[in-house]
């Protein structure tokens, strides 16, 4: 019986995230950590933004023209 390649052993799935991975990697290479670090952030927010994941613009709390005070103790 002749023994299969390691590569064979590896899911697919996993293969995946190593070419996203690389991928990534390939796209900011050329920056600095901080900076890597940011633009990583940037991308994943767009990519989460175009799955439907988070809404494009942010909630915002509406205002409302009562003003709420507590009564102080006596």
């Amino acid at each position: 019986m002749k023994a299969k390649p390691k590569d064979e052993f590896v899911p697919r799935a996993l293969r995946e995230v190593w070419e996203w991975k690389d991928s990534i990697y390939q796209d900011v290479k050329h920056l600095p950590t901080d900076q890597a670090l940011h633009e990583i952030m940037r991308m994943a927010h767009e990519a989460a933004i175009a799955q439907g994941a988070i809404p494009a613009a942010p909630a915002k709390v509406a205002e409302s023209p009562a003003k709420y005070r507590a009564k102080r103790r006596k």
